[in-house]
């Protein structure tokens, strides 16, 4: 049955699939029928088949353009939530983007670290730790591949003020130190106050070497060997291992920090290096006097020649403490008061007490007395690297 107030409706027949509308409201509803054995819709019942006019054909267009558009805008009302998610998802990934490529631009344009850059704690404790020695292997390496003064001068600590000392000391000839060369050296560590200063040692250390295919040599008798006699001239000079031996080799190379990068200390290179401490204190020479960098301890005076009113001092070469030499001074006198702080003999100290230092050394006397002098107390510690040349002090009154 159809319900009276049903409105005018227009669609397919279940049936036949025609268009059909169905009765406005003012037409009179129908009796009532016994009910069928099967159901019977108005819509296919023969008296309510109409024809279909051209006023229906521009209605059932009208519809079918209405419900087209239904269709149409069911779907694009359902995506327009999503659309609009993406939307906000794209901008806000976008903007994660540019926010990191904005970064990486900035980390790109930070400087790398700079060794000489105190203000960065972090690089700094690097630098002083390891980061120093590709510096000093670099200078180092520098300084031995020249083969002139002025080819040496840029790698070396004060050189404006040390070059007439070098020009004399090498000669203005052809210089080669390849029989030290830079990879040779090793680290060897300072104290964490001295690296906060900026000084930094490499050594090369090159034992005795012994070379059997460049000499022969003879065995001694037994008795020879358990001291029963005494070898004569030429087995002394022949079997003596020391005169086919090469001699230990010790060099320091100490380096300073500055502006221009690790420095090069050539006075304690060369010194370490030819042994001049030694040939000075080997060779005497009456008037010479030249400045070293020395470990200095006070002394037992030498038996039976000990001097009244002095104290007796040792001074050694800091690579090589196989050289070095005694020498007494006087107690009131300027260097014997600046030489104070290390003296143990007499005092509560019950061991030496051993300090680098700068000192002046001097040979007087006659060339059959010569006499080697302690005659100034320069600085303590090396000169040019962690101390520096000041006044002698005044004597107490």
């Amino acid at each position: 049955m159809i319900p009276r107030d049903l409105p005018p409706t227009t669609g397919p027949c279940p049936l036949c699939a025609a268009v059909i509308t169905s009765p406005a409201e003012d037409l009179p509803a129908p009796h009532p029928s016994p009910a069928p054995a099967f159901p019977i819709y108005p819509e296919a019942s023969p008296a309510n088949i109409q024809q279909p006019t051209a006023a229906d054909d521009i209605e059932t267009n009208r519809t079918r353009t209405q419900r087209s558009a239904i269709l149409d805008d069911g779907p694009r009302r359902s995506i327009l939530p999503a659309v609009v998610i993406l939307i906000a998802l794209a901008a806000v990934l976008t903007g994660v983007i540019w926010f990191a490529v904005n970064e990486s631009k900035k980390k790109a344009k930070i400087a790398p670290p700079n060794p000489s850059n105190t203000a960065l704690p972090v690089n700094e404790a690097h630098y002083l730790r390891i980061g120093w020695q590709t510096d000093a292997y670099r200078a180092l390496k520098g300084f031995i591949a020249a083969t002139t003064v002025k080819d040496k001068l840029p790698f070396i600590l004060n050189a404006s003020n040390l070059a007439p000392k070098i020009e004399e000391a090498y000669g203005g000839s052809y210089i080669s130190d390849s029989d030290t060369p830079a990879e040779a050296f090793t680290v060897y560590e300072l104290s964490e106050s001295d690296t906060k200063r900026g000084l930094f040692v490499m050594i090369y250390d090159q034992p005795a070497r012994l070379e059997m295919k460049e000499f022969f040599r003879p065995l001694a008798s037994l008795e020879v060997q358990y001291g029963l006699q005494e070898a004569d001239l030429l087995l002394s000079t022949v079997a003596n291992v020391g005169n086919f031996s090469t001699e230990p080799l010790r060099v320091l190379a100490f380096f300073k920090r500055t502006p221009e990068g690790l420095k090069l200390d050539w006075e304690i290179f060369t010194q370490t290096k030819y042994r001049t401490l030694r040939n000075f204190a080997e060779l005497p020479e009456v008037g010479n006097t030249k400045i070293f960098r020395v470990l200095i301890s006070e002394d037992v005076p030498e038996q039976g020649r000990a001097v009244p009113g002095t104290r007796a001092y040792r001074v050694v070469d800091p690579a090589n403490t196989s050289d070095g030499a005694r020498v007494n001074v006087q107690v009131d006198s300027d260097t014997g008061r600046a030489l104070a702080p290390i003296n143990w003999r007499g005092t509560k100290e019950n061991q030496p007490v051993t300090q680098s230092a700068t000192v002046e050394l001097s040979w007087s006397g006659t060339a059959t007395t010569p006499t080697l002098n302690l005659t100034r107390l320069v600085c303590w510690e090396f000169m040019g690297l962690g101390g520096q040349e000041s006044p002698t002090p005044p004597a107490p009154k």
